[in-house]
């Protein structure tokens, strides 16, 4: 009996013993749940609401509230622009088309960072009109949980428990969110090192000229400064982005339609609205740089405003030396009228057959109307509306005689031989009673 009463005392004496142990550990699981949202809170004023980027990364330190007013920088280039938005929650809601009204804090930040707002100012003094900024870029928060991205990827000098550093990184990790990589714009080595691609791309070798033709050496920080970041020619139609860097116009729409709405040289974003027009006092430097024609045999020294004009003419050149009649029976060249009938045929052959060809496909065969029509619109061209006008007036069935050079060059134009002339003559005098050609003495004489 007295043992049975000793182990009834034991029993109860553990039952009261492991009651204050559950109490315990309840409570640490408290405290520890606590102690972690605090932590997630903190380490969320370290980051952007926007874009997810820590403030360390800003020298100094710089941040702007959610929920506050607008400051005086904002507020006067607004006003500027007409525009009506006092406050940051209708800014952020315009240009980056997230409502910050019904944030949280113990899930959102408070506040956004200076490359942010950086964003809304250029993009207010750049575009008159509607903003425009990827809708994938903004940050998407979600609750505290064990895989949170803030808490889980940055290090406060707090070693958690079910997290061991590896020994193999730095002593100093950086603080980075997870997804402020998808926002931030880190240059990718591979797309924005690979000129090739840029080049590829552009494909602008036979329209835009190269900086190997430039006569003076300049530079080579300005010889950068004048040539394109895409294709590395010299700027033609050059055009500046909102980060600042210059680009032929064909270039640029072509890298952006094949690569995104981005700068190539710095991965901004990058809309073709935003293009503009450097100053005109760089327009100046570059129209007077001075380039050494290309082509063989010439070697002259022309301004890059004037080289168009100059190339122009060699091509002129080329197309009168390819076109150039070679006299090979050594007498001038004698005027069409002044040749004899089978002269003219043999010298109009392939003129002859084309008009056939036209009007056999257009006009049902009528090789004299066409002609005809041929010859009324070169005598409006040269400004003889008299002749033009008898000619229409014959054309329509009325009308007064012709002179006889205008006979003479209806029946070159219309390939007439003498018995046709002649009997095209008679048939008119006959049907119409009047003169109206003449007769083929009137067109020898």
């Amino acid at each position: 009996e007295v043992a049975a009463s000793l182990d009834k005392v034991t029993e109860n004496q553990a039952e009261v013993l492991t009651l204050p142990s559950e109490v315990c550990s309840e409570t640490d699981t408290e405290l520890n749940s606590q102690r972690e949202t605090e932590n997630h809170q903190t380490n969320l004023q370290k980051l952007c609401r926007i874009c997810g980027a820590s403030f360390k990364s800003d020298p100094y330190k710089r941040s702007y509230p959610v929920h506050g007013p607008v400051d005086d920088d904002t507020q006067a280039l607004l006003r500027k622009k007409e525009k009506r938005a006092t406050s940051w929650p209708d800014l952020l809601a315009k240009v980056f088309k997230i409502d910050v009204r019904g944030d949280i804090d113990t899930i959102h930040p408070t506040n956004f960072c200076h490359n942010c707002w950086n964003v809304i100012q250029r993009k207010f003094s750049n575009s008159p009109s509607e903003v425009y900024f990827p809708r994938k870029g903004t940050m998407e928060w979600h609750p505290h949980s064990s895989s949170c991205d803030v808490c889980g990827t940055s290090f406060h000098g707090i070693k958690r428990k079910k997290r061991s550093l590896n020994p193999q990184l730095s002593k100093k990790p950086r603080i980075v969110a997870g997804s402020a990589r998808k926002v931030r714009p880190v240059r990718n080595v591979k797309q924005v090192s690979n000129k090739a691609l840029m080049k590829r791309i552009a494909n602008c070798n036979k329209i835009h000229l190269s900086t190997k033709i430039l006569a003076v050496d300049y530079p080579v920080d300005f010889v950068k400064s004048v040539s394109c970041q895409a294709c590395e020619h010299i700027l033609a139609d050059p055009v500046e982005t909102t980060c600042k860097h210059l680009f032929c116009r064909a270039c640029i729409l072509k890298c952006i339609k094949a690569m995104g709405s981005y700068c190539p040289a710095c991965r901004y974003p990058c809309f073709p609205t935003d293009l503009v027009s450097p100053v005109k006092s760089f327009l100046n430097i570059l129209n007077n740089l001075i380039l050494r024609c290309p082509v063989k045999d010439c070697q002259e020294e022309v301004v890059l405003g004037k080289y168009a004009h100059h190339f122009s003419s060699h091509k002129e050149a080329e197309e009168k030396e390819g076109y150039a009649y070679i006299n090979k029976g050594g007498r001038p060249r004698q005027h069409l009228l002044s040749l004899t009938r089978r002269a003219q045929k043999h010298r109009l052959r392939e003129l002859k057959l084309q008009v056939k060809a036209f009007a056999e496909k257009e006009e049902e065969g009528d090789v004299k109307s066409v002609c005809l029509t041929l010859f009324l619109l070169a005598l409006r061209a040269r400004n003889e509306h008299r002749q033009a006008d008898e000619l229409e007036a014959i054309m329509q069935g009325k009308g007064s005689g012709l002179h006889p050079a205008v006979c003479l060059a209806i029946r070159v134009n219309t390939f007439l031989s003498c018995s046709q002339y002649h009997k095209m003559y008679r048939t008119v005098k006959a049907i119409t009673g009047r003169q109206i050609f003449q007769p083929l003495h009137a067109l020898r004489t």
